[in-house]
């Protein structure tokens, strides 16, 4: 198995415990696309992601001692909870040294990050808060920028997905993997956490083994 080709996979890290905590207090001050989300580090849209941005002092401290404790991140990027109460449409997470969105409000991205990133696929780390846990699926279809414009390609392909009980937690190839989310009928509360940074990648690579051994039979390659 190369690690590289993985598209999605529960992960094995221990329940988290405050769930219904972080649903509670959630505060969402961004409208994104299909998202409303809450940061829990600050955002400067103006800058490539490549430092670390500050976490946030006192927003959801059990969710972030649980990611220091257990998430294999040496510096952590991006830190948000999203919610979609709608279809998502098929789409890719990635970043771009020089393209920043169509509507011009993506971050770029340093080279040197986005190596790092291509370099430890999966490297999206997700945590299912509340909501459908088989609602995320992935497709085929390749991103592109073309004159300055995000175009995918034909989509023939659909794979759904499934985190088990036994964990809320998944990883996600970033780039070039698209997928999206066919919301569930009265699944208003879907909630995830969304973090990217400089992994760990010994750590992570060793999660990863564990967790493809575990959740093979959940896992995603193609």
């Amino acid at each position: 198995m190369n690690a590289s080709e993985i598209r999605f996979l529960p992960l094995d890290l221990p329940k988290f415990e405050h769930k219904q905590k972080v649903l509670d207090e959630f505060n969402p001050d961004t409208d994104f696309y299909f998202w409303g989300e809450e940061y829990i580090t600050h955002r400067d849209r103006s800058i490539p992601f490549h430092d670390p941005m500050p976490i946030k002092t006192g927003v959801h401290t059990e969710l972030v001692e649980y990611v220091k404790t257990h998430f294999p991140f040496k510096d952590i990027v991006l830190f948000k909870l999203i919610r979609a109460n709608r279809d998502v449409k098929p789409h890719v997470d990635d970043n771009y040294i020089d393209f920043n969105g169509p509507s011009k409000d993506y971050n770029t991205i340093s080279k040197e990050f986005r190596d790092h990133q291509l370099n430890t696929e999966p490297c999206g780390y997700r945590m299912v808060i509340s909501g459908d846990r088989s609602s995320l699926y992935l497709t085929n279809g390749a991103p592109e920028v073309i004159n300055g414009k995000l175009t995918y390609g034909e989509i023939t392909e659909y794979q759904n997905t499934h985190v088990p009980l036994d964990t809320d937690c998944f990883a996600l190839k970033s780039y070039g993997s698209m997928h999206g989310v066919k919301k569930t009928k009265d699944d208003d509360n879907r909630l995830l956490l969304f973090i990217v940074g400089w992994l760990d990648k010994d750590r992570h690579a060793e999660l990863v083994q564990r967790s493809y051994e575990k959740y093979k039979d959940y896992a995603v390659v193609f």
